[in-house]
């Protein structure tokens, strides 16, 4: 279950790691969800005395992928800025596609119980990373923006 003031713990009073337990309430699942993605190697801890631990970063980029982002960011209200880099917040875009694959989209999406806006930002990653050697050579932030949070985690954690 999505709580924002779980998210806004997560994305404002960052620790350099978190234990299990810890980072299944901070996503809103269970301690058994969390070791399952673990077991799918979507996140990835350490062992620490016996305990899987999961570092700042790795949270925050599940987090990214596996929560609504809209959601995420209205969480964060007013703390937006500071929180999320302004090349990773959401932007409005209009475009116009053929009818198929908009109904494709919103097939995929009713599937996954995602927004179209979810799973067609999903899918545009890999124009993203295919293009990102020449985006970041043009673009200010890109290349900061493409390992966020790994590049920020350093600086988050003091």
């Amino acid at each position: 279950m999505f709580d924002p003031a779980a998210i806004r713990r997560l994305f404002l009073e960052p620790k350099p790691s978190y234990s299990a337990s810890e980072a299944a309430i901070l996503l809103g699942m269970s301690r058994r969800e969390l070791g399952g993605w673990v077991e799918a190697g979507e996140l990835e801890g350490d062992e620490t005395r016996g305990e899987l631990v999961l570092p700042w970063d790795e949270l925050v980029s599940f987090a990214m992928g596996f929560l609504d982002q809209e959601e995420i960011e209205a969480a964060l209200g007013d703390d937006l800025a500071t929180a999320i880099p302004e090349l990773l917040r959401l932007a409005d875009l209009q475009v116009r596609i053929p009818r198929m694959e908009v109904v494709a989209l919103e097939q995929v999406a009713a599937r996954e119980r995602k927004t179209v806006s979810a799973v067609l930002g999903r899918e545009l990653l890999d124009f993203v990373s295919t293009h990102s050697e020449w985006l970041s050579d043009v673009i200010p932030g890109f290349a900061e923006a493409l390992v966020w949070p790994g590049a920020a985690s350093d600086a988050s954690r003091g």
